[in-house]
């Protein structure tokens, strides 16, 4: 007997959330999305998409659109202000066939978006929820003091910031980490094809360029991410300092003239923070969290979209092997335990050698992580945690199911 069709609220438009309410209106549900935004936009610059997201991708249809957006990148490489080789990760030490994709975060938003808009979801913008109401058999949903309406189950997709996830019945922390990054979309002059470039100056210094393929529907125009790491709290002096001052230090560590000679305001630069979200678990009765929501790590590993595609890819499964919903939604945590903590383990882990003022941390990357790229086995480990399909240390792959 196929599983019951559900009355099912999704709140936020994300990548987590659009995903989710496209997988679950296609299995048959009623489904609604609050984003509280009346004009939903993708905020941000470029993301590495990998083989786990562009999976979940092409069982939503959406994956030829996705590639002809975006810029294959073979290999992710990183240098020292001294030039030695710090880190060497080829996609193809794993699989032959297996590539990450480089990706304005608009297009991914703008697809799934679109998608959404024309499938069978009502989609309620401007319309924020602000808290919500266990009842026996349903979940209310509130902005404010007015109703609106009852469901069976409620997937909150809202985000690192998410308004709602501490009003749930779950241990929980959420750490904001001391550094974040700078980012620019710019013109793509061909100078990192197939390569997401890396140069680094101790752990305090990170320069990345990032082939980003196409804004979306705007194919006559390759645009390149820039990415430069900072400290939240040296956010003010970076601005006092003065645009030439940046650019000295970046040109300092890496040659790339012809790239900024494409940014002529510090306006062109946007910073990023982020947290670390962790949750003992992702559900609580017939509430889960998904997505960045759930789990936020640092971006070391640029996993979190394909974190949040598998997420929404695991949940529809659950649904639909489940008839009772607070059932599904532990089943849930239960199959996405060990894929979430193995990613965001190695993202904390890593962090420190990649973003921090410790030159210890960076003294051993500089010293151990090149050789260690060049080792056999090394090399298939790291090149499978970054295409987002390992579920442990040494063992554990996704299941194909999951997709």
């Amino acid at each position: 007997m196929p599983p019951r069709t559900r009355n099912i609220a999704v709140i936020g438009g994300g990548t987590a959330g659009a995903a989710s309410a496209l997988f679950l209106a296609r299995a048959g549900h009623r489904i609604t999305l609050f984003e509280r935004v009346d004009n939903p936009t993708a905020v941000g610059a470029g993301i590495l998409l990998q083989p786990a997201g562009m999976r979940v991708l092409q069982a939503l249809g959406l994956l030829d659109e996705i590639l002809a957006h975006g810029a294959r990148n073979d290999r992710l490489f990183g240098t020292n202000a001294h030039g030695r080789t710090v880190l060497d990760v080829r996609y193809h030490d794993w699989d032959a066939q297996q590539f990450g994709l480089g990706l304005h975060r608009g297009t991914l938003f703008s697809v799934l978006w679109q998608a959404v808009l024309v499938a069978a979801i009502e989609v309620r913008i401007a319309t924020a929820v602000t808290r919500f109401f266990h009842h026996a058999d349903s979940v209310e949903l509130f902005n404010d003091d007015t109703s609106l309406g009852e469901f069976d189950g409620v997937v909150i997709a809202d985000g690192t910031r998410s308004s709602l996830r501490a009003s749930l019945s779950i241990p929980q922390t959420v750490t904001p980490y001391p550094w974040g990054a700078l980012w620019a979309i710019i013109p793509d002059d061909g100078v990192t094809s197939g390569v997401l470039r890396q140069w680094f100056r101790h752990a305090g210094q990170m320069l990345g360029l990032m082939s980003t393929g196409y804004a979306y529907q705007q194919k006559n125009l390759p645009v390149i991410s820039l990415f430069w790491s900072l400290r939240a709290d040296r956010l003010a002096h970076w601005r006092n300092e003065g645009l030439q001052a940046w650019k000295d230090d970046v040109l300092a560590l890496a040659p790339i003239e012809s790239v900024l000679a494409h940014i002529r305001s510090p306006e062109q630069l946007t910073f990023a923070s982020y947290a670390d979200v962790r949750m003992r678990h992702w559900h609580d009765g017939r509430v889960v969290c998904i997505g960045d929501c759930a789990h936020a790590t640092s971006p070391q590993l640029g996993q979190g979209a394909n974190l949040a595609l598998v997420d929404a890819a695991v949940l529809a499964q659950c649904l639909a092997a489940q008839d009772d919903i607070p059932t599904a939604l532990a089943s849930y945590s239960q199959k996405r335990h060990a894929h979430l903590r193995y990613y965001q383990t190695a993202s904390k882990w890593l962090t420190p050698f990649f973003q921090s003022d410790s030159r210890v941390a960076s003294g051993l990357r500089d010293a151990l992580l090149g050789p260690i790229c060049r080792a056999p086995i090394a090399k298939y480990h790291m090149a499978k945690t970054l295409s987002g399909t390992k579920t442990g240390w040494l063992f554990g792959d996704l299941p194909d199911e999951n997709f």
